[in-house]
This record gives structure tokens, sequence and C-alpha cells, in this order.
């Protein structure tokens, strides 16, 4: 399929299919004809397909029907309820997670609900065939997002720091601050930002169309990794270029993201795994405690009324951890938001990135443990210096023969 393309007035944004989710529905229907009822599992496919169902869930589904079907075949237009507690059971027996489970028993649903009914659009009705069992576990034991495993500001700082060049810093901070999809942060071009006077706007394609997104703590980031981009003129231009010499001004690729996130977490010291949505699961769970749903919703991308902010205010445990603490003045609200932001220099009031140690514009330090550290060094070297004033005294007071007496004893 090619990319999904939406105009704005002076640039085209494309959103680009990185996980070859095409290639992945391609080779599932070859497989597919070679199993029994291949022509209603492929007319299945084409119908998901005439929904409107995105890439990535007609992928899924048609892999699932490979499983399915290679493992207890049964004919969906004829399925009677004992035949479905057969597949079910089976899959109910498999060492699979929850999520995967609950996804095979939703396509065993549909496809039962598009060979009786011709359809599985939300409105069709469903067969008492397939009625029956739930396609939605509310057990979550083997999810692999955890409060623990979510990202603090440190450690995003730190792999901000640990990047090599301008574009992999500014990719990071984007990744974190605006909560953006891997395949939305990669289809980004030149003029998918715009630039005020201390935030930028960035434009990005998801699920759910184009959104924009303000971003402060991202804004000197960003600036810096345009004013290096060797195609900032053309404002179709890949934001994310390759800059290695064999695919040099080419798109970054997912491949690569992934690559280069793990690498930053190693060099940072990160003892987490550490993957590309985890950067949009801490950023939307902090938010989660400020933003009401509605306005969660919109920053996300989702549909209104979409199930995932709930998840997610639940997940952050909002109005419960902080109310406690503050409760007992254990900590306050705003020391602990999660939140990225731009740091202020406190001599000449300037704005610098997350990750600055020193001001970019008139050198102040900004970073608490450097500060330290440059007082010790300096403390160290007054000490040093006053000793060597002391011998220089004492080989004075030597020199004259001991006539006089020293400094520090006058």
């Amino acid at each position: 399929m090619p990319p999904i393309l939406k105009s704005t007035s002076s640039f085209v944004v494309e959103m680009y299919d990185i996980h070859d989710y095409h290639k992945r529905v391609e080779s599932a229907k070859r497989r597919l004809r070679s199993l029994p009822y291949s022509e209603l599992l492929l007319d299945f496919i084409d119908h998901l397909q005439a929904l409107g169902l995105s890439k990535g869930r007609i992928a899924k589904y048609a892999n699932h029907l490979c499983t399915l079907f290679k493992a207890c075949p049964f004919d969906p237009r004829h399925a009677s309820r004992k035949s479905v507690e057969r597949v079910i059971a089976w899959i109910e027996s498999q060492p699979y997670k929850t999520s995967t489970k609950d996804d095979l028993r939703l396509v065993v649903r549909k496809v039962v609900q598009y060979a009786k009914c011709g359809s599985c659009a939300k409105k069709t009705p469903v067969p008492p065939e397939v009625a029956w069992f739930s396609v939605r576990s509310r057990d979550d034991k083997d999810s692999r997002v955890r409060p623990e495993s979510l990202l603090t500001i440190d450690e995003v700082k730190a792999m901000m720091a640990a990047a090599e060049n301008e574009r992999d810093r500014a990719m990071i901070s984007i990744l974190f601050e605006a909560a953006l999809r891997p395949s939305e942060l990669l289809s980004m071009k030149v003029g998918s930002v715009s630039f005020n006077s201390q935030y930028c706007l960035i434009t990005a394609v998801g699920k759910t169309g184009l959104k924009r997104i303000p971003l402060v703590a991202s804004f000197k980031p960003l600036l810096e990794w345009l004013q290096k981009h060797p195609l900032k003129g053309d404002v179709n231009a890949p934001l994310w270029v390759a800059l290695g010499n064999n695919s040099k001004n080419g798109k970054v690729s997912y491949y690569y993201l992934r690559k280069l996130i793990k690498k930053l977490a190693e060099k940072a010291g990160v003892k987490k795994d550490v993957w590309p949505y985890l950067f949009r699961h801490t950023t939307l769970t902090n938010l989660a405690k400020v933003f009401t749903e509605s306005r969660l919703e919109h920053f996300a991308g989702w549909v209104q009324g979409s199930r995932m902010a709930r998840r997610y205010v639940h997940f952050s445990a909002r109005d419960i951890e902080d109310a406690v603490l503050e409760l007992h003045g254990i900590r306050k609200k705003d020391e602990t938001d999660g939140v990225l932001r731009a740091v202020e220099c406190p001599r000449c009031r300037e704005r610098n990135s997350p990750d600055s140690v020193r001001c970019s514009f008139c050198g102040y330090i900004l970073d608490a443990r450097l500060a330290f550290e440059t007082e010790e060094k300096r403390v160290e070297r007054l000490e040093d210096i006053l000793k060597r004033l002391e011998r220089l005294e004492q080989m004075v007071y030597s020199f004259l023969g001991g006539k006089g007496e020293p400094l520090q004893q006058q």
C-alpha cells in the first residue's frame, strides 16, 4: 500500500510503513492459500481492508489466521458452539501472552461473524456461536510496561547527553516530550517544524490524522539540529536524515532508531530495558496525572472516548499517590511530575536544553553536580596555592638565615 498522504499549505506529511506491514500481509496471504477455507479467509482480509483498518491491525489478523487454521482448522460458515469451544480451548492451552490470546479470540469472533453475517463491522450482530466468550482479559500480569519500568527524567537527560550528534539528541528529546509513536517521529519532514520565540510547533501524522504539538524543552535541541541539517532548505526533506556515507541524506529507519536507543541507554548507564514506545508510555503516564481525559486523548492522538486514556489514568494512580504524599508532606506535586523541561539560566534568563550542564549563552553552570565538582576543584586549587606560599615563605625565611619571622606567625 502507498504511504498515507496528508497535505498542508507548504509541504506534504507522509506516514510511512516503518514495520513493513504490507509485506507481512502479503506473506500471510501466501501461507493462507495453502490452508483449508483459504478463499473465505482471503476474502475476510479484503473485507478488513475495505473497512479501513490500519495496516498493522490487518497484518496482525492475517498472521493470527495462519496460526489458527494451521493448528485447528474449522469452517467459519458452519461453525457450531462446540467447534468454536474446541478452538478457544486450544488458544487457552497455549503458552501465549494474555494479549496474544485476546487477539486470537477476537480473530475467531470476527471471522465467524464475517462468514455468517457478511460483515464484521461494529454494528453487525454477533452470532451466538461466538458471543459467549470474552475477547478482552482484565489480567495485565504479562504487560511489558510496569511503573518501575518507566523512564525517569534523569535517565532521559542522560541519554540525551550520551548522544554523539545533534540529530540523535533531538530525536530522543522529541520522542519523549511529544510522546510520539515511532512511525510519527520517523515520518516528520523539515517543514513539520515551526519556531516561535520560546517554543516550537511540530506536525505529525498518526492513526487519527494530523496533529500539532507544542514543544518547549525540545526547542533548543531541535533548533541546533536544523541548523546542522544537510537538507534544511527543503521543507519536504526527511527531518531525520541518515548521516552515514552509505545512506547519506536518506531516511532514518526504525531499525536504526531501536538500535540507537539501546546504545544510548547503555552509554547513559540505564539498567532497565528501553525501547521506542517506552518514551511514549512514560510521558503519557506522567501527563495522565495532570491532563483531563479529553485533553490526554487529543495530545496522544486517540479517538474521543478511547479506552487508552482511562487506562493511563488508572496506571498513573492519579489523585491517589500525590494526594497521599502531599497529605504527609513527603514531597510537593511539582517536584516529581515527570515532565521534561528546558533549563532557565539564573544569570541571563535564557532557556537551555534539558540536558545542558552550562548555559549556551553565558556559560553559567546549570548542573548541580558539575557546580559542586567545580567548587571542589576551586577549593583544591586555593589550598594548593596556600601550601606553595607557605613553602615559599619557609624558603625565604631560611635564605635570610632565620632572621625575621614567617608571615603566618606575625
